[in-house]
């Protein structure tokens, strides 16, 4: 029986006469009979056509970090709107929400808007190559960077036996359409294996502009890096002259105020960001240090965009920023997060499933796999189909996670304990289910 109640499956009629297969983003088909029509968003839930609510843990792929709606971010959007948005010319909403960015992610000296995670990791790229005078890129497999030409390799939706030998990776491409030449110029590696990264850098470090890299694996488990291996790579990038860019785009602003920086305690010289940054609204920055940032200053790489620190995105990062350097949500997240992951861990050894809870309480998976996976490689041996209908079984029970294994569940601060025990009870009902 298909997730669409009728008026629903109505909706999703009339979207499929305009868009293609009905969505605006290829991550949303579900198939004809699955995929939902959203009708509004309220703290931690969802509501479609029908007005069947569901415990949001997609929170929209991750930036919905306070809750749906939530009314300081949504009076200061107000107020931006009504007072014009788009100028051509720098505001002091964008100047406040850059200080603000800066307050709360001490280690950046500058910083520029832009409006999407793959804008930001692509003006990233530019800068790091005009920065260096260098081409190659170096990128991890099972990383998503965004949807621009240079990163679609070796990203979470490749077949894991498909990416040649650890010592030799084939990069994948991700899309048709994308130009051959542009493999010469894309190196990629398995995650937390550093001596890979050291035997690399030896025989083409000179001509590796930058690392981009995922402090945690936004979209296969929420992996996290071993022990040194973030730090490893600030050291090889320090040795070679290359730049280290941290994509942040869902680990920023989620996993702690500062990000990565404060979790892990290693600094890039560029980090991208955006989802978290502005609960849902289509906000994103480059941000980084000393030289590298400042070429832009001195001319001659491009970085430009229309939209870029428009009025309705800088109040709402200003309004996210401000609600969440109280650290109250972040307090929430940890404590309800915790219960969650212990919970769910204990429930599979009550069922007698292997599974492992990978990441952090505002942004973490159930892997059922006999061994908990530390690179992309290991999601060749994790249960997908148990999991998918473990998912399915809670989407009809009403708690929607990811239908997809890779992908993070997210948390957001609007989350509450009842929430969380409802989940439990459908995540143990549906495992039932699964295994019986």
């Amino acid at each position: 029986m298909g997730l669409q109640g009728e008026k629903t499956a109505e909706w999703f009629a009339r979207a499929r006469a305009s868009l293609v297969n009905g969505v605006s983003s290829q991550f949303r088909y579900w198939g004809d009979d699955d995929t939902l029509v959203i009708e509004r968003g309220e703290g931690a839930y969802v509501y479609d056509m029908d007005g069947n609510r569901y415990i949001d843990y997609q929170c929209g792929f991750g930036p919905v970090v306070l809750g749906h709606g939530h009314p300081v971010v949504a009076q200061a959007v107000a107020e931006a709107a009504a007072a014009g948005t788009t100028f051509a010319m720098t505001t002091a909403r964008e100047v406040e929400a850059a200080e603000r960015f800066r307050t709360a992610v001490p280690w950046v000296d500058a910083l520029r808007f832009t409006n999407t995670g793959t804008e930001a990791t692509m003006h990233a790229i530019r800068l790091a190559r005009g920065y260096t005078g260098r081409d190659v890129i170096l990128k991890f497999e099972g990383q998503y960077h965004g949807v621009h030409d240079y990163v679609m390799f070796s990203t979470a939706g490749a077949p894991p036996t498909a990416l040649g030998a650890r010592y030799r990776p084939v990069p994948w491409q991700s899309s048709s359409g994308i130009p051959d030449a542009i493999r010469a110029f894309i190196r990629t590696l398995p995650f937390n294996d550093l001596d890979l990264v050291e035997r690399l850098f030896r025989s083409e470090g000179h001509s590796i502009a930058a690392i981009i890299v995922e402090p945690m694996l936004g979209n296969a488990f929420g992996i996290m890096p071993e022990d040194g291996y973030l730090e490893g790579l600030r050291r090889i990038c320090d040795e070679y002259g290359t730049v280290l860019i941290f994509d942040e785009v869902k680990t920023g602003f989620r996993i702690a105020l500062g990000g990565a920086q404060e979790q892990f305690g290693v600094t890039p010289d560029l980090g991208t960001f955006a989802k978290s940054m502005g609960n849902g609204f289509p906000v994103a920055a480059i941000a980084g240090r000393g030289e590298v940032i400042e070429a832009w200053g001195k001319g001659g790489i491009a970085q430009a965009g229309t939209y870029s620190g428009n009025g309705v995105a800088v109040a709402a990062a200003s309004a996210t920023i401000d609600v969440l350097s109280t650290g109250e949500p972040y307090a929430r997240m940890e404590k309800l997060g915790t219960t969650l992951m212990e919970g769910l861990g204990r429930i599979c050894a009550d069922r007698g499933v292997t599974a492992h809870l990978v990441g952090v309480p505002s942004m973490f998976a159930p892997v059922f796999s006999e061994e908990p996976p530390r690179d992309f490689r290991d999601a060749a041996h994790h249960n997908e189909e148990l999991y998918e209908e473990v998912v399915a079984g809670m989407i009809h029970r009403g708690v929607m996670p990811v239908d997809d294994a890779l992908e993070p569940w997210f948390l957001c601060a609007a989350l509450s304990d009842e929430d969380v025990a409802t989940t439990l009870a459908a995540f143990d009902e549906a495992l039932a289910e699964a295994t019986g």
